[in-house]
């Protein structure tokens, strides 16, 4: 609904979102649910990795050249679900984001969500698949899959959040930084590929993977529904004006 000189117009008995904002669909509530369940688990996550980083790291008497390091294999048998969890708790987030259709609904978003979706669910079982060969050497071939599934959980991640951050910067639904949140979220991800290799140093790489996923998922809090610019401009030209 457009109001100008006190009298308003309505197109198709329904009111016009407002122009540059967010639209009011019944789709808002329930993805700002999902993105409040994701900030939840990417700031969990961000403080567990800095704990580890900062405290367990220093602390560990177990040998680098072990795959439960920094922890003993006993305490990754704990560890390992809880991190899984927490991946779910991002990935509800990051499903929050694909439905907001912030990206827009072309092709790039269309693979990109499923790309990140799907990195997100390897990370969960490769977490679950890491108890097994808690107490492996890393050059044992079962410490050696694993490591493997969790560097092909971080590529198509990657890979999906390079598309989504093309898609959601054409789109236009976003504006100022939620807009480059994608981007961030693909920068995480590169950061934890190039630490992996150091399990001393990985801790902070999933720090910085998680600061990604949090900003995602508030940016996905903050505008939930967006609307689209073309809907801003068929608004605008309905707009009656009166002498």
């Amino acid at each position: 609904m457009t109001t100008t000189n006190g009298l308003s117009t309505t197109t198709g008995g329904r009111a016009d979102p407002p122009a540059g904002g967010s639209a009011s669909g019944s789709n808002g509530g329930p993805v700002r649910r999902m993105a409040t369940v994701g900030i939840v688990g990417a700031a969990a996550t961000v403080a567990a990795a800095v704990f580890v980083q900062t405290v367990v790291v220093p602390e560990s008497d177990e040998s680098t050249k072990m795959f439960s390091y920094p922890f003993w294999s006993r305490a990754l048998f704990v560890v390992s679900p809880v991190y899984a969890l927490l991946h779910v708790l991002v990935l509800v987030g990051v499903l929050g984001f694909v439905r907001c259709g912030a990206a827009g609904p072309g092709r790039d978003a269309r693979v990109g969500g499923g790309l990140v979706l799907g990195g997100l669910g390897v990370f969960t079982a490769a977490e679950l698949a890491s108890i097994p060969v808690r107490g492996d050497r890393v050059a044992d071939t079962g410490a050696i899959l694993v490591s493997a599934t969790f560097a092909l959980a971080m590529l198509l991640g990657l890979t999906g959040y390079l598309l989504l951050a093309v898609a959601t910067a054409r789109a236009g639904r976003w504006t100022g930084w939620p807009r480059r949140a994608p981007l961030v979220a693909a920068v995480g991800s590169v950061v934890v590929l190039v630490m992996s290799p150091s399990s001393e140093l990985l801790p902070s790489g999933v720090a910085v993977w998680a600061v990604g996923q949090l900003i995602l998922c508030a940016a996905t809090y903050t505008d939930p529904a967006p609307a689209g610019p073309a809907t801003a401009k068929r608004g605008a030209e309905r707009e009656v004006r009166l002498p």
